[in-house]
Protein backbone atom coordinates (compact mmCIF):
# COMPACT_ATOMS: atom_id res chain seq x y z
CA UNK A 1 0.00 0.00 0.00
CA UNK A 2 2.67 2.75 0.91
CA UNK A 3 4.20 1.73 -2.54
CA UNK A 4 1.51 2.55 -3.80
CA UNK A 5 0.73 5.57 -2.17
CA UNK A 6 4.48 6.74 -3.58
CA UNK A 7 4.07 5.89 -6.61
CA UNK A 8 0.80 8.19 -6.68
CA UNK A 9 2.63 10.99 -5.27
CA UNK A 10 5.34 11.07 -7.73
CA UNK A 11 2.80 11.22 -10.81
CA UNK A 12 1.31 14.47 -9.11
CA UNK A 13 4.78 15.51 -8.35
CA UNK A 14 5.68 15.37 -12.42
CA UNK A 15 2.39 16.38 -13.13
CA UNK A 16 3.38 19.56 -11.08
CA UNK A 17 6.61 20.18 -12.32
CA UNK A 18 6.22 19.31 -16.19
CA UNK A 19 3.16 20.16 -17.48
CA UNK A 20 1.31 18.90 -20.51
CA UNK A 21 3.00 21.86 -22.70
CA UNK A 22 6.01 20.49 -22.11
CA UNK A 23 5.53 17.08 -24.08
CA UNK A 24 3.96 19.49 -27.02
CA UNK A 25 7.32 21.49 -26.51
CA UNK A 26 9.33 18.31 -26.58
CA UNK A 27 7.82 17.05 -29.78
CA UNK A 28 8.07 20.02 -31.42
CA UNK A 29 11.77 19.80 -30.60
CA UNK A 30 11.73 16.13 -32.43
CA UNK A 31 10.25 17.24 -35.46
CA UNK A 32 12.62 20.45 -35.45
CA UNK A 33 15.67 18.42 -35.41
CA UNK A 34 14.60 15.76 -37.74
CA UNK A 35 13.85 18.31 -39.86
CA UNK A 36 17.25 19.70 -40.11
CA UNK A 37 19.17 16.47 -39.82
CA UNK A 38 17.26 15.48 -43.36
CA UNK A 39 18.36 19.16 -44.54
CA UNK A 40 22.12 18.28 -43.92
CA UNK A 41 22.24 14.56 -44.60
CA UNK A 42 21.88 12.45 -47.10
CA UNK A 43 19.30 9.91 -45.45
CA UNK A 44 15.90 9.15 -46.64
CA UNK A 45 14.36 9.59 -43.32
CA UNK A 46 15.76 9.77 -39.50
CA UNK A 47 13.49 8.62 -36.49
CA UNK A 48 15.00 11.07 -32.96
CA UNK A 49 14.18 8.71 -29.73
CA UNK A 50 15.53 8.94 -26.19
CA UNK A 51 14.90 12.83 -26.21
CA UNK A 52 16.34 14.66 -23.25
CA UNK A 53 16.69 18.64 -23.03
CA UNK A 54 18.44 20.58 -20.91
CA UNK A 55 15.81 22.88 -19.95
CA UNK A 56 12.19 23.70 -21.20
CA UNK A 57 12.17 25.12 -24.73
CA UNK A 58 9.84 27.87 -26.01
CA UNK A 59 6.91 27.20 -27.79
CA UNK A 60 8.53 27.92 -31.27
CA UNK A 61 10.86 26.47 -34.18
CA UNK A 62 14.42 26.80 -32.91
CA UNK A 63 16.38 29.39 -35.17
CA UNK A 64 19.76 27.80 -35.41
CA UNK A 65 20.76 24.14 -34.62
CA UNK A 66 24.23 22.87 -34.38
CA UNK A 67 25.55 19.26 -34.16
CA UNK A 68 28.15 19.11 -31.71
CA UNK A 69 28.98 15.43 -31.72
CA UNK A 70 27.32 12.11 -33.06
CA UNK A 71 24.59 11.91 -35.59
CA UNK A 72 24.00 9.25 -36.06
CA UNK A 73 23.22 7.13 -33.01
CA UNK A 74 23.80 9.21 -29.46
CA UNK A 75 23.79 12.79 -30.74
CA UNK A 76 24.34 16.35 -28.79
CA UNK A 77 22.58 19.49 -30.07
CA UNK A 78 22.32 22.88 -29.27
CA UNK A 79 19.37 25.00 -29.84
CA UNK A 80 19.36 28.47 -29.95
CA UNK A 81 15.72 30.46 -29.99
CA UNK A 82 14.68 33.98 -31.26
CA UNK A 83 14.19 35.33 -27.66
CA UNK A 84 17.99 34.16 -26.74
CA UNK A 85 17.64 30.72 -25.00
CA UNK A 86 19.78 28.09 -25.78
CA UNK A 87 18.64 24.55 -25.15
CA UNK A 88 21.03 21.53 -25.27
CA UNK A 89 19.22 18.69 -26.61
CA UNK A 90 20.63 14.55 -26.45
CA UNK A 91 18.73 12.28 -28.51
CA UNK A 92 19.44 9.08 -29.93
CA UNK A 93 19.18 9.40 -33.69
CA UNK A 94 18.31 6.36 -36.35
CA UNK A 95 19.02 7.31 -39.97
CA UNK A 96 17.50 5.02 -42.85
CA UNK A 97 17.40 4.45 -46.21
CA UNK A 98 15.44 1.92 -48.74
CA UNK A 99 18.32 -1.00 -50.51
CA UNK A 100 16.46 -4.28 -52.27
CA UNK A 101 15.83 -7.08 -50.50
CA UNK A 102 14.70 -10.83 -51.89
CA UNK A 103 11.36 -11.32 -51.51
CA UNK A 104 11.64 -15.04 -51.87
CA UNK A 105 14.72 -17.92 -52.38
CA UNK A 106 16.55 -16.65 -55.17
CA UNK A 107 18.48 -19.59 -56.63
CA UNK A 108 21.18 -19.32 -58.70
CA UNK A 109 21.27 -18.21 -62.19
CA UNK A 110 17.48 -17.38 -61.84
CA UNK A 111 16.66 -13.87 -64.05
CA UNK A 112 15.60 -11.44 -61.20
CA UNK A 113 11.55 -10.53 -61.89
CA UNK A 114 9.82 -7.60 -60.45
CA UNK A 115 8.06 -9.54 -57.52
CA UNK A 116 11.51 -11.10 -56.65
CA UNK A 117 12.67 -8.43 -54.61
CA UNK A 118 11.14 -5.34 -52.58
CA UNK A 119 12.46 -1.98 -51.24
CA UNK A 120 13.15 -2.36 -47.52
CA UNK A 121 13.43 0.71 -45.05
CA UNK A 122 17.11 0.13 -43.11
CA UNK A 123 18.90 1.45 -40.54
CA UNK A 124 21.99 2.78 -42.51
CA UNK A 125 24.26 0.94 -39.71
CA UNK A 126 22.97 -2.05 -40.66
CA UNK A 127 23.06 -1.65 -44.67
CA UNK A 128 26.07 -3.93 -46.42
CA UNK A 129 28.52 -2.38 -48.37
CA UNK A 130 27.28 -2.64 -52.41
CA UNK A 131 23.26 -3.10 -51.09
CA UNK A 132 21.25 -2.18 -54.30
CA UNK A 133 19.12 0.92 -54.18
CA UNK A 134 16.75 0.81 -56.91
CA UNK A 135 15.17 -2.42 -57.95
CA UNK A 136 15.66 -0.97 -61.26
CA UNK A 137 19.25 -1.49 -61.79
CA UNK A 138 18.70 -5.08 -61.33
CA UNK A 139 15.67 -6.45 -63.05
CA UNK A 140 15.99 -8.80 -65.94
CA UNK A 141 19.69 -9.75 -64.30
CA UNK A 142 20.52 -12.62 -63.38
CA UNK A 143 21.77 -14.06 -59.40
CA UNK A 144 24.87 -15.10 -60.05
CA UNK A 145 24.78 -16.76 -56.18
CA UNK A 146 21.45 -18.54 -54.43
CA UNK A 147 20.13 -15.40 -51.77
CA UNK A 148 17.45 -16.39 -48.81
CA UNK A 149 14.18 -14.43 -48.76
CA UNK A 150 14.27 -10.96 -46.94
CA UNK A 151 17.85 -10.45 -47.54
CA UNK A 152 19.91 -7.51 -49.10
CA UNK A 153 20.65 -7.79 -52.40
CA UNK A 154 23.86 -7.14 -52.83
CA UNK A 155 26.16 -6.02 -56.65
CA UNK A 156 28.46 -8.51 -56.46
CA UNK A 157 25.34 -11.06 -56.01
CA UNK A 158 23.94 -9.48 -59.38
CA UNK A 159 25.17 -11.21 -63.06
CA UNK A 160 23.76 -10.75 -66.08
CA UNK A 161 21.61 -8.01 -67.90
CA UNK A 162 18.43 -6.74 -68.67
CA UNK A 163 16.15 -8.89 -71.26
CA UNK A 164 15.74 -7.30 -74.61
CA UNK A 165 12.82 -8.54 -76.38
CA UNK A 166 11.63 -9.88 -79.79
CA UNK A 167 11.45 -7.44 -82.12
CA UNK A 168 14.25 -5.05 -80.72
CA UNK A 169 16.16 -3.56 -83.75
CA UNK A 170 19.76 -3.38 -83.25
CA UNK A 171 23.09 -3.40 -84.78
CA UNK A 172 24.73 -6.17 -85.71
CA UNK A 173 28.91 -6.22 -85.99
CA UNK A 174 31.05 -8.61 -87.44
CA UNK A 175 34.81 -7.91 -86.65
CA UNK A 176 37.44 -10.02 -88.00
CA UNK A 177 41.81 -8.80 -89.18
CA UNK A 178 40.82 -5.08 -88.03
CA UNK A 179 37.62 -4.96 -90.58
CA UNK A 180 34.28 -3.90 -89.06
CA UNK A 181 30.95 -4.83 -90.77
CA UNK A 182 27.48 -3.32 -89.75
CA UNK A 183 24.46 -3.37 -90.52
CA UNK A 184 20.72 -3.31 -88.73
CA UNK A 185 19.24 -5.53 -87.54
CA UNK A 186 16.28 -7.21 -85.19
CA UNK A 187 15.85 -9.45 -82.83
CA UNK A 188 13.93 -13.04 -83.83
CA UNK A 189 13.76 -13.85 -79.72
CA UNK A 190 14.02 -12.76 -76.05
CA UNK A 191 17.86 -12.82 -74.63
CA UNK A 192 19.51 -10.98 -72.04
CA UNK A 193 22.72 -9.74 -72.61
CA UNK A 194 26.42 -12.07 -73.06
CA UNK A 195 23.84 -14.66 -74.27
CA UNK A 196 23.39 -15.69 -77.93
CA UNK A 197 20.44 -14.55 -80.06
CA UNK A 198 18.47 -14.84 -83.53
CA UNK A 199 18.46 -11.99 -85.41
CA UNK A 200 17.31 -10.89 -88.93
CA UNK A 201 19.62 -8.80 -90.68
CA UNK A 202 16.96 -6.50 -92.30
CA UNK A 203 19.10 -6.24 -95.40
CA UNK A 204 19.79 -9.42 -96.78
CA UNK A 205 16.31 -10.80 -94.91
CA UNK A 206 18.94 -13.81 -93.54
CA UNK A 207 18.42 -14.90 -89.88
CA UNK A 208 21.98 -14.78 -87.78
CA UNK A 209 22.90 -16.03 -84.38
CA UNK A 210 25.25 -13.84 -82.60
CA UNK A 211 26.23 -12.67 -78.96
CA UNK A 212 24.25 -9.59 -77.72
CA UNK A 213 26.68 -7.32 -76.28
CA UNK A 214 24.75 -4.72 -74.86
CA UNK A 215 21.04 -3.87 -75.11
CA UNK A 216 21.36 -2.91 -78.86
CA UNK A 217 24.40 -4.21 -80.63
CA UNK A 218 24.59 -8.16 -81.47
CA UNK A 219 28.17 -9.28 -82.67
CA UNK A 220 28.16 -11.68 -84.80
CA UNK A 221 30.85 -13.98 -86.83
CA UNK A 222 31.36 -13.61 -90.34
Amino acid sequence: MNSVRGVFLLILVLAVLFPASVGASTVLVETALENYILSVRPWSDVEVRDLSLSARPPDDVPERITIQKGLPGPTVFTLKYRNGAVVTAKANVGAYEEIVVTSRQLQKNRHIEEDDVFLARTEIGKIPAGAVRDPKEIIGNTINRSVGPNLPVLQQHVGGSKLVKRGRTVTLVAESGGVRISAVGETRENAYINNAVKVANLTSKKTVTGILIDENTVLVSF
